[in-house]
């Protein structure tokens, strides 16, 4: 689910940068769409808190997983020592 998610929010960032682009350019044209502007931002943010909000947690490396291992088992030995 949180896949489609992120893709909607992609999609809301890509027309939203896209009516920004459209807002600039009637900006130039001495006749600025302040709609197209709000429009746009609103979009881009929207878009932007999907993709980020709802994007799946990273897997776990493997990196450095000996020494994780290694720690572990110490750490068991001085809590049995303990006992």
């Amino acid at each position: 689910m949180s896949f489609s998610r992120q893709r909607i929010g992609s999609f809301l960032i890509l027309i939203g940068l896209i009516l920004l682009v459209i807002f600039f350019a009637s900006d130039q044209s001495q006749d600025p769409q302040f709609g197209l502007f709000f429009g746009g931002t609103v979009l881009t943010i929207l878009g932007g808190f999907m993709f980020w909000h709802f994007r799946p947690p990273p897997t776990p490396s493997g990196r450095f997983r000996l020494f994780r291992k290694m720690s572990e088992r110490s750490r068991t030995k001085k809590e049995k020592k303990k006992k």
